[in-house]
């Protein structure tokens, strides 16, 4: 748990979270599906014990070291959530135009789109599986 902590950036409740509710997590930690993850307590006395014993910092050396001699290079990454959401969508059809600058000079007209107050002005489309 202490290195996926690590890896991902986690804090104790988020790692605990995270080996409770992701199969690739748990398999990584040794859990079966049916096992819960060391509570955010545990983990955080496990860490300060290792740390007391001046342990902590050389066995993730050792742990990286022998993760290089296998070719494997361990970099810190994100979790990223990308799940489609609800949102207020952006008007179909006709939308209405402002023009703020004059048409004299043609390569610096500005216009500007107005939408309802209730419409996501960043919002995009997206389609998954055709739909």
């Amino acid at each position: 748990m202490c290195l996926l902590q690590t890896w991902y950036g986690l804090s104790d409740y988020e790692v605990e979270d995270r080996v409770n509710d992701s199969i690739s997590f748990s398999y990584f930690c040794g859990l079966n599906i049916d096992q819960i993850a060391p509570d955010h307590s545990t983990l955080s006395r496990f860490r300060a014990a290792m740390t007391n014993a001046n342990a902590y910092q050389p066995l993730f050396k050792e742990i990286n070291t022998q993760l290089e001699s296998h070719g494997i290079i361990v970099k810190t990454g994100a979790i990223v959530d990308a799940s489609v959401i609800d949102t207020p969508l952006k008007p179909k059809g006709k939308t209405n135009h402002k023009v703020t600058e004059d048409r004299e000079d043609l390569e610096e007209i500005e216009v500007d789109k107005e939408y309802a107050d209730s419409v996501d002005k960043e919002a995009s489309w997206l389609k998954k599986q055709g739909k």
